[in-house]
């Protein structure tokens, strides 16, 4: 199963080059994403299941420009127990494919808090396109973590970047990135591959450690927790 969306990339969704931003993207996958499970039955208004992200791969082809109408395009690449892969594309106005991106989920049972496995009904609800890809592999390689940084930031997570599972929403993440970056990086154009590890969730009131990483293979912003466990990697391509 394919599903097809037209989205207008208005004032909120750009840089600084009045393109579409890469944290609009996210917005768009979010909701892509959204629409697919309700339609395959697990609405978040209605299901105890919930996916949470657990990695993104974004690479933007063509950027798509400000007051244009775009098509956004998902799919359940495929369903393996409590894990799930979904692709995206974005198309403009002229059917030019723009974006492509990758994502892996897990299942989770929001009345237990623990991981639950897609039962065969669920797995066909989704109608999964196994061989229709843009990369590949269905699960993205994990990041690993600089052994060596530049600097590091405290943050502690605005009330507005929880959402309505209680944690740090997933594009909130990127936007946690820009508070660190150099100037010279902020100002300079968005990076046009990105990707994002999800490890564990932040939540309102904690103290997390920001540390900046600039590396032959990208630049990277790894949050930690006070007791230096890992919860997130960003990767920016140069």
């Amino acid at each position: 199963m394919v599903v097809d969306e037209k989205f207008y990339v208005g004032y909120s969704d750009i840089n600084k080059e009045l393109k579409i931003s890469n944290t609009a993207l996210l917005k768009i996958f979010e909701n892509m994403a959204c629409i697919h499970g309700a339609m395959a039955g697990e609405s978040i208004k209605t299901s105890k299941y919930r996916w949470f992200l657990t990695a993104y791969h974004v690479k933007i082809l063509n950027r798509p420009d400000y007051e244009t109408y775009i098509t956004a395009r998902t799919w359940s690449r495929e369903i393996r127990g409590v894990s799930a892969c979904r692709e995206f594309e974005i198309y403009d106005e002229n059917g030019k494919l723009c974006v492509v991106a990758e994502s892996n989920w897990a299942r989770i049972n929001i009345e237990t808090g623990k991981l639950d496995r897609a039962s065969p009904d669920v797995i066909a609800a989704y109608g999964g396109e196994k061989e229709r890809t843009n990369f590949g592999s269905a699960w993205i390689e994990k990041l690993k973590e600089p052994e060596d940084f530049v600097f590091e930031k405290e943050i502690s997570p605005a009330r507005m970047f929880i959402d309505v599972n209680n944690h740090m929403n997933n594009v909130c993440y990127l936007e946690v990135a820009d508070m660190i970056l150099p100037d010279d990086v902020y100002n300079a154009p968005e990076s046009d591959e990105f990707e994002i590890m999800y490890r564990r969730a932040v939540k309102y009131g904690e103290e997390i450690i920001c540390r900046y990483s600039d590396t032959e293979n990208g630049i990277f912003v790894t949050l930690k927790d006070k007791e230096n466990d890992l919860r997130a990697i960003i990767k920016l391509k140069k």
